[in-house]
């Protein structure tokens, strides 16, 4: 401990105080005894004795003064930086004075404030990977859940649609070899089963789009290649396949891409007749560009889009939620061309 710390604030005060009176009184002695030595009445002795002790008395109050007035405005500062640290201004600090027992308290306060700034630092960062380990945790449950409804739909309904498939044929084959009347059943039969096939191979693939394994679990080029081998076998397409397996982005943006392909090929399913389909994903340092395009009916861009017609805006509403761009190039007759182009340079850039 330092000599100032041991001779504090309150030894200095009761040494002054000490100090002052044995000097008023030595000097109201000193200066009586000087009076009466060079001949001086005792009265008036007396009087200049008694006037050099108080203004002795009156330069220690004077003093003494000055040194509590400083200690009680430090302590006023130190009283306001609790008040700031009170409403979470823990950055507040103080500019310690003399090595005494207020200067001690503002050690301390000083010493509070930045184990508090750093703890509620902490807790911030803690508050902050909370947050994010609730999002990966709602991303897994809702990632089980579709893998849930996936192997619903395909032990239930799949199997039954593809079960009624199967004896709607066989009733077919069976009306047809009894002939006569049932076989002016045969329409309807033929009706029935091309019906029963249809919902069969559309339960099919709302399981393709509602399971996503590979896009969570291998990224966005393997996802979209085994999309894609399903998709072309179905429609018995003739695919030129461009995809890069390395493309994995991050989840937002590998999901909207995956949707936007999804949506495209769904178009060319259900308007373009196309039998030649051709997708690229490819990604540079700085952009990924997927491009689909077939050698269907296309259309005329300058036709008006039909309101029932979301596909296409559905397109430009993903894109536009990742900063991309999409570009398409379609006339009647000659295939449709889409393309997205998403920065990974700038979140929420769009190129132009």
């Amino acid at each position: 401990m330092s000599l100032e710390r041991s001779f504090g604030l309150q030894w200095r005060l009761a040494v002054i105080l000490l100090a002052v009176g044995a000097g008023s009184s030595l000097a109201a002695l000193a200066v009586y005894w000087i009076g009466v030595y060079f001949g001086l009445s005792l009265p008036i002795s007396f009087g200049l004795g008694l006037g050099a002790g108080i203004l002795i008395g009156l330069t220690g109050a004077v003093i003494g003064s000055m040194i509590t007035r400083s200690a009680k405005l430090r302590l006023w500062e130190a009283g306001r930086m609790a008040s700031r640290i009170a409403r979470g201004d823990y950055g507040a600090r103080l500019v310690t004075g003399p090595d005494d027992e207020v200067g001690w308290l503002e050690e301390q306060l000083n010493q509070m404030a930045g184990q508090l700034e750093t703890a509620v630092g902490s807790l911030r960062e803690l508050a902050e990977q909370n947050r994010r380990l609730g999002e990966e945790a709602g991303r897994g449950a809702a990632l089980e859940e579709r893998m849930r409804l996936a192997r619903d739909l395909h032990d239930t309904v799949n199997q039954q649609l593809f079960v009624l498939a199967m004896r709607t044929a066989a009733v077919k084959r069976r009306l047809e070899q009894l002939g006569g009347k049932a076989a002016s059943l045969a329409p309807e039969m033929n009706s029935l089963e091309e019906l029963a096939s249809q919902a069969h191979n559309q339960i099919r693939e709302l399981i393709l789009q509602i399971r996503l394994v590979a896009l969570e679990k291998e990224g966005l080029g393997a996802a979209l290649k085994d999309y894609l081998k399903n998709v072309a076998e179905r429609e018995d397409w003739s695919v030129t396949d461009r995809v890069e397996l390395s493309v994995r982005p991050d989840d937002q943006i590998g999901e909207n891409l995956f949707r936007i392909a999804q949506e495209a090929l769904n178009n060319i399913c259900k308007h373009a007749a196309a039998k030649n389909v051709e997708v690229k994903l490819i990604q540079d340092k700085n952009n990924i560009r997927l491009s689909i395009s077939d050698d269907g009916a296309g259309f005329d861009l300058k036709s008006p889009i039909r309101p029932t017609a979301v596909g296409l805006s559905g397109i430009h509403e993903r894109a536009a939620a990742i900063g991309g761009r999409v570009d398409v190039n379609s006339s009647p007759g000659r295939g449709t061309e889409f393309t997205v182009l998403v920065s990974l340079k700038c979140e929420g850039s769009v190129y132009k």
